[in-house]
């Protein structure tokens, strides 16, 4: 009975997993990206509630700059409601639009809301998000938001189906996201932008000083290379070895002993590449190639200064041919 019961527990777990993962797939979208560079970027979009959320305090700024210069004008000026009321009304429309439009232009896709909420509208294309889908987008959301609202909140002031076709209206408004594979609304759509969330720029540690930091190890003195061994190699292999030496410090228990062997392979290869006289014990070989990574890249790093960067291990080659021929 024991194997049946182990199997089940196994089964039931995986599929366990797999509900969690289906679960914040559909919390968590995601868009990919392939710039001009051409290589695929797989971002984060902007959930609804964080769209929703920065949308309500982009019009309170609006709002709070009409609503001042309208208490001027009704201070300076005596008026009627009536002729304040409509004074508000075009304020706040000509406020708000030059708002979105300019605040997107120059910060690139976001407004105050969206860098406080850390949001960003990007193109779909990969490419820089242009005047023209900034200005279309900003148009349609007058459409798509603030026009049926301002039917919604009229009240009285027209005949009950107004407000109902435009309460109507908003309800689809905020279908369309909520079924949209992007989260996009109608004016994303037309414009083909989509709201991400502003990715934070992660830098990896630079292995050199992660390597320089280790208590109690003294690479340079142990192993030390001479100028005519490091022009061996060039850039291309110098960051084949700095993934396989991030790689090995990830390795688990279950893959430790075919990285070790990995790493032997690498060693032997290095050593009779590069001439180098010393026997390398089994468990100095990740020592010896962080300390030739290091080196290495020093080196390297030297000869560009001097207008002499070596590509890879065949740039000798290629460079002696091009001069005879």
């Amino acid at each position: 009975m024991w194997p049946f019961r182990k199997k089940d527990s196994e089964t039931a777990r995986r599929k366990a997993i797999g509900r969690a993962r289906k679960l914040s797939d559909g919390l968590e979208k995601r868009l990919q990206i392939i710039p001009p560079e051409g290589v695929p970027l797989n971002i984060r979009l902007a959930p609804l509630g964080q769209r929703l959320g920065a949308q309500v305090v982009d019009t309170l700024v609006t709002f709070i700059g009409a609503a001042i210069f309208v208490a001027l004008f009704a201070m300076s000026f005596s008026t009627s409601w009536n002729l304040i009321s409509v004074v508000a009304a075009l304020t706040f429309f000509l406020i708000r639009i030059p708002y979105y439009i300019i605040s997107e232009l120059v910060w690139n896709g976001r407004t105050l809301a969206k860098r406080w909420l850390g949001l960003r509208v990007v193109s779909v294309d990969g490419r820089s998000l242009s005047a023209h889908q900034i200005v279309v987008r900003n148009i349609m959301k007058e459409i798509e938001f603030f026009l049926p609202l301002t039917y919604a909140l009229a009240g009285p002031s027209q005949h009950w189906s107004f407000s109902a076709t435009a309460w109507l209206w908003l309800l689809v408004l905020l279908i369309v996201p909520w079924r949209n594979k992007h989260n996009k609304r109608i004016g994303d759509i037309i414009a083909n932008t989509a709201v991400i969330m502003d990715p934070k720029p992660v830098l990896l540690n630079d292995l050199v000083s992660t390597i320089a930091m280790k208590p109690g190890v003294t690479t340079d003195a142990r192993f030390v290379f001479s100028s005519g061994q490091l022009d061996e190699y060039g850039r291309f292999e110098l960051q084949v070895l700095e993934k396989v030496l991030r790689s090995s410090a990830k390795s688990t228990s279950g893959t430790w002993a075919k990285q070790q062997q990995y790493l032997k392979e690498i060693v032997e290869r290095i050593v009779q590449k590069i001439d180098y006289e010393e026997q390398i014990e089994t468990k100095d070989h990740r020592l010896f190639l962080e300390a030739f990574y290091s080196a290495q890249r020093e080196h390297l790093e030297r000869r560009k200064l001097l207008g002499d960067a070596r590509e890879d291990k065949y740039f000798k080659e290629e460079k002696t041919g091009e001069e005879t021929s």
